[in-house]
């Protein structure tokens, strides 16, 4: 299975806000969901369910009044040509959509294969913490060589609440499956600070400015090399990022709590 993220946003103003999902790249036309091609979206429990249409439907307003007896609609995949984004793109906007227990801000997990698009809140609780994010291992690629190097980033306003502000130092430790990212007090000496990194194996970084935001300065976190291997992380696997004051713990995501 493939899996893409989302977010669930508003439209319509502060007069007539509705919650808005959408979806954009050429990963749609490969699904078959091509520019003109009609789609079935029903609410489902915590989430939405995006069903192509054969294109040999019988009667359009049947269908349409089938769908909307479950609470759901019909719309279109059409071609974008703004500067934001461009091609294939549909966009599903209404009150419906919470019939399926979403609410604008929530992040969505969808998970793909021909013809059918699934997508998932991602519920803190069914996976077992308090509070988390859903990042997706990037890569790097490796200097004169063909293969790519996986990398983790995190940024966000959420980093300084826990205490990873820009200038901070933390350190990244790793085994099978998991990796976990600890601040390091700032008066902790340099030298014996280095000692413990040594001895546990661990990598050491610093917060830095995440560039380009502009929404002013964030902070963020990059983490790629050895530490990245040692947890199993490969480029394209969606990560759990589990957070409290001080610590970050990532793990891949589980799909079957989430209801997939």
């Amino acid at each position: 299975m493939n899996h893409q993220l989302a977010t669930v946003t508003t439209t319509g103003g502060a007069e007539r806000p509705r919650p808005r999902i959408s979806f954009f790249g050429d990963w749609l036309t490969e699904i078959g969901f091509a520019p003109g091609a009609l789609i079935q979206v029903l609410p489902e429990p915590e989430g939405m369910d995006f069903n192509l249409c054969n294109d040999n439907i019988s009667s359009y307003s049947d269908l349409l009044q089938s769908t909307r007896v479950l609470n759901g609609n019909l719309i279109r995949v059409y071609r974008a040509e703004g500067q934001s984004r461009q091609g294939p793109t549909f966009v599903t906007s209404g009150r419906y959509i919470y019939k399926g227990g979403l609410i604008d801000g929530d992040t969505l997990v969808a998970q793909y294969q021909y013809g059918i698009i699934k997508v998932r809140k991602v519920d803190p609780a069914k996976l077992g913490f308090q509070n988390v994010k859903v990042v997706t291992t990037s890569y790097i690629a490796r200097p004169y060589a063909d293969d790519k190097i996986p990398k983790i980033r995190l940024s966000g306003e959420w980093l300084n609440e826990i205490g990873f502000g820009i200038g901070a130092v933390a350190t990244a430790g790793a085994e099978p499956g998991t990796m976990t990212l600890n601040l390091q007090d700032a008066d902790t000496e340099y030298n014996a600070l280095m000692k413990y990194v040594r001895a546990q194996k661990l990598k050491i970084f610093q917060v830095y400015k995440e560039p380009h935001n502009r929404h002013g300065p964030q902070p963020c976190i990059g983490i790629t090399g050895s530490i990245v291997d040692k947890a199993g992380f490969q480029p394209g696997d969606m990560l759990a990022a589990s957070y409290q004051q001080g610590v970050i713990k990532l793990q891949k995501l589980d799909f079957e709590k989430l209801g997939f």
